[in-house]
């Protein structure tokens, strides 16, 4: 059993006995580290209904702004959210809850910030971009919102991020990012890869927190949560 997994045990358990703790995601990675990795195994979901259309283009000289701002929409919406369950069912929350929101986005050297495609032809002129044209890494930003939600007028949000550098092999072969594009994977993903599956082959290496990329910082997280379980 690695330390990891044998580490945060403890911790987990004591952030769960006083919190409700919700993942605000509906993506399978984040709750993957979160619970199998991280030892949550009482977490739940929540959907945002912030419809992450913040527009980029007053982002420009600061695209990092771009996620904080859309984390923190996406926590507003729970708070939203729970304020109306609340409302309808006062006497059906006995914990408090403690909320996990996320936005990652991919920015290139020149601040252009990149989402999902979600077409092949815009996934490949991602990647060819990454691979061939810049000679720069990407930066992948994850903007986290943890919110410490007691009722509808007693909640606090607390922001941070991380930040990977991710450097593409610009002498992966062209016939390898078009079968990739072919298999699909990375077309619902930011910049159009996954490094946790195939996508992984197209990058010669990083610098930061590999899980960020995937899309939470696993460090930033279990520190996070790790102050909250000493304020127990």
């Amino acid at each position: 059993m690695s330390l990891i997994s044998q580490l945060p045990l403890g911790i987990m358990n004591s952030i769960c006995s006083k919190y409700d703790v919700i993942l605000a995601s509906s993506s399978p990675r984040r709750y993957e580290i979160l619970h199998d990795i991280m030892g949550l195994t009482e977490l739940k979901t929540m959907v945002p209904t912030f419809e992450e259309n913040l527009d980029k283009t007053k982002y420009s000289t600061n695209p990092i702004e771009y996620a904080r701002d859309t984390s923190r929409r996406k926590a507003q919406s729970i708070v939203e959210i729970l304020s109306d369950y609340q409302n309808e069912n006062s006497n059906e929350i006995e914990k408090p809850k403690l909320i996990i929101c996320a936005d990652t986005i991919i920015i290139d050297k020149d601040g252009k910030i990149y989402e999902k495609p979600i077409t092949k032809e815009v996934q490949m002129r991602f990647l060819m971009k990454f691979c061939y044209e810049d000679d720069e890494p990407v930066n992948v930003v994850t903007a986290v919102t943890l919110m410490k939600w007691y009722n509808k007028e007693d909640f606090e949000l607390v922001p941070f991020q991380d930040e990977t550098k991710v450097y593409f092999d610009n002498k992966i072969p062209l016939r390898v990012l078009q079968e990739y594009v072919e298999s699909g994977d990375g077309l619902e993903a930011g910049g159009g890869f996954k490094i946790q599956g195939q996508g992984g082959i197209l990058i010669e290496k990083i610098e930061g927190d590999y899980y960020n990329v995937v899309g939470l910082p696993l460090n930033k997280i279990f520190k996070g949560l790790y102050a909250e379980a000493n304020a127990l």
